[in-house]
């Protein structure tokens, strides 16, 4: 049996939920980024740097700030771990996509905690209940 390949998963919940409607074409772009990295255990780890992005149709380090910030203010992506100057420069923005619980990683210390669950269902009788 081929042993299977790595695949970039948005569930259909989240493409079908009516705010995906809503994000623009970098902000997808940048979502599939994010997807392509989770590979189910480093929710929390997920970063998008101009070197990693300007080859994947990223034109300015702009539009890749104003995605990040589009996907966050959407509730697409939560701030795991902001970055930090170090000895060795500075280090990274990290990120957790929201429809996939937050993942406890060995060693690396987020300013978000692990969780039992997504931080958001993409199914609106869960995430906004009616009182």
């Amino acid at each position: 049996m081929a042993k299977p390949q790595p695949f970039a998963g948005i569930p259909n919940r989240v493409i079908d939920h009516p705010d995906f409607n809503k994000l623009s074409g970098n902000e997808i772009r940048l979502l599939l980024w994010f997807a392509y990295q989770y590979k189910g255990k480093n929710n929390g780890k997920l970063c998008a740097v101009w070197s990693q992005v300007k080859h994947r149709g990223f034109k300015s380090q702009t539009t890749l700030s104003n995605a990040i910030k589009g996907l966050r203010q959407k509730g697409f992506i939560e701030l795991a771990k902001g970055n930090a100057l170090t000895q060795s420069g500075r280090t990274p923005n990290y990120y957790a996509v929201t429809w996939e619980k937050v993942d406890e990683i060995r060693g690396f210390e987020m300013d978000l905690k692990p969780t039992r669950t997504a931080l958001r269902t993409f199914i609106d009788v869960i995430d906004n209940p009616k009182p």
